[in-house]
């Protein structure tokens, strides 16, 4: 479990740093993903990768923090499922509108928590 855990890291990381450095790319990928196929991947997306964290959260050092983060990835995967195409087109137009240094920052949350994710996947669990 703590291999899928750090996969998922490893994942949410290069997200990040995608776009932290190439904003552009992320725009590309909001463009594209903003029908209803690609709100059905991304909600599925969402919803396994946020299953496996709170599943492997156990194996971590920080099972409680991890369990948390899945849940939200998890939330946010089901909310998405009942997001209108039209209001995700809205969403992607209003975060577009403020450019590329919004998605540098919004890049800054998947990176964090990657870097997170993580660190609790490669220390060793404190025993009690």
């Amino acid at each position: 479990m703590k291999t899928i855990v750090l996969l998922i890291a490893i994942l949410m990381v290069l997200f990040g740093l995608t776009g932290v450095f190439w904003p552009e790319g992320l725009t590309q990928v909001a463009k594209y993903s903003v029908n209803s196929t690609g709100l059905y991947v991304v909600a599925a997306g969402r919803i396994i990768l946020g299953a496996l964290l709170f599943i492997g959260a156990r194996a971590t050092r920080l099972p409680k923090t991890l369990r948390v983060i899945g849940i939200l990835i998890f939330l946010a995967g089901v909310s998405t499922l009942f997001m209108s195409v039209q209001r995700a087109q809205a969403i992607v137009d209003t975060m577009l509108a403020h450019g590329a240094e919004f998605f540098r920052v919004a890049a800054c949350l998947p990176l964090v928590a990657g870097l997170v994710i993580g660190g609790a996947a490669l220390t060793k669990p404190v025993s009690r």
